[in-house]
């Protein structure tokens, strides 16, 4: 198919009875649970959380950013097309976007990479992944197009699950279990091998972490300290600063990490995509990269033979939602490596007015190089011109 439009990131609101229908009965006491927010809307309870995580940011797009609401908002008032496949389509052409790029839910992911039983983090991941194929990608998989999730419990089951779902016919996959180490090897060798794409959403946090997190959350609800900062007005606060605030608090070190490690220089046809990080900071940050390596590199030891920069424009690539700073240096991010997305049917996205976010963000760039930031360039990265 043609593709003229494509978002390189957008996600999936849980439908109610995923977890029901994919993931094994035995398993039924661990999964995510739905009830309901103090405002009697619909949440989830995930893993090592003292109160329910609402749904009312991620299953309203279209309507008023003024209005959005945390809490509150119940699947009946959610858009059909966050959670079923046919629905999105529907929105799709509404808003003039050829083909999505899909994201999991963090919160959900997080709930099983987390766990402490091996079994049920690859259980989970296989619900996840399984539901995304063969459920909600199934009405059009080249409009469609799930990104599957890699599990947290070792690097050997992690090429296998790579070599797995390569043959299964995605196009991509998602890391966010682990932190990067010198044992990640093998599994940037059978990605470039494959050559199916890396992506990291936004950042890293390995299964420690959150194993850490939990239990600090555990240990102040036990201590009758597990409600913040009292009200729900105060928690809707300090959840806006915790997310708003750090959201890119780690991307540059995460970049740095794969570039000074040489992870480029040994696996030249790898390719990592970083979702959702914007791109107007990244001509500075290439800029002060370069200049730290030329100033070291005499004492350094650093395993590359190239500029660092030179692995961001040949390997990397990130997205962006608005971003009219990132698009006037666009030569600096270079205009091969910046994706244009929406992020449906999150908070703040511009649905169904994509097509005017574009032409008063792009409209003024040449006509090539907007063609490649809002298709192109996803269409080449994600393989979507050829089949497996």
């Amino acid at each position: 198919m043609a593709y003229d439009i494509i978002s390189a990131d957008a996600h999936i609101l849980e439908p109610t009875d995923i977890w029901e229908t994919w993931l094994p009965r035995k398993y039924a006491d661990k999964a995510p649970k739905l009830v309901k927010d103090v405002d009697q809307g619909d949440a989830w309870l995930f893993a090592g959380a003292s109160e329910p995580d609402p749904i009312g940011l991620v299953s309203t797009p279209g309507m008023a950013w003024d209005n959005f609401r945390w809490t509150g908002v119940t699947y009946e008032e959610a858009r059909a097309g966050c959670y079923d496949g046919d629905e999105r389509l529907k929105d799709m052409d509404l808003d003039g976007v050829d083909a999505e790029v899909l994201f999991a839910p963090q919160r959900t992911i997080g709930h099983f990479l987390g766990d402490e039983d091996d079994d049920f983090v690859l259980a989970g991941v296989d619900a996840y992944n399984n539901f995304l194929l063969e459920q909600f990608c199934a009405p059009d998989p080249a409009r469609l197009v799930g990104m599957a999730q890699i599990p947290s419990v070792g690097i050997d089951v992690a090429v296998d699950y790579l070599l797995k779902v390569a043959a299964r016919g995605f196009k991509g996959v998602v890391i966010g279990g682990d932190s990067l180490s010198d044992d990640d090897e093998p599994f940037w060798a059978a990605a470039a091998e494959t050559g199916l794409p890396v992506c990291i959403h936004i950042n890293l946090f390995s299964r420690r972490q959150r194993q850490a997190q939990r239990a600090a959350a555990k240990r102040a609800s036990e201590s009758g300290k597990g409600t913040l900062y009292g009200g729900k007005e105060a928690k809707a606060n300090a959840k806006a600063v915790a997310g708003l605030g750090g959201v890119f608090a780690s991307v540059p070190g995460t970049i740095g990490q794969l570039i000074f490690t040489g992870v480029f220089e040994r696996h030249p046809k790898l390719h990592i995509a970083m979702i959702e990080t914007g791109v107007g900071w990244i001509p500075h940050f290439l800029e002060q990269i370069d200049d730290r390596y030329w100033r070291n590199r005499s004492w350094g030891n650093i395993p590359i033979k190239e500029a660092p920069s030179s692995y961001w424009f040949r390997n990397m690539s990130a997205t962006f939602i608005t971003d009219r700073n990132g698009i006037e240096n666009r030569y600096g991010v270079g205009v091969d490596n910046m994706m244009w997305s929406t992020d449906y049917p999150h908070h703040g996205n511009d649905w169904p007015y994509s097509r005017k976010t574009i032409a008063d963000t792009m409209g003024h760039i040449a006509a090539d190089e907007r063609a490649k930031i809002v298709a192109g360039n996803a269409r080449r990265i994600f393989g979507l011109d050829r089949t497996r």
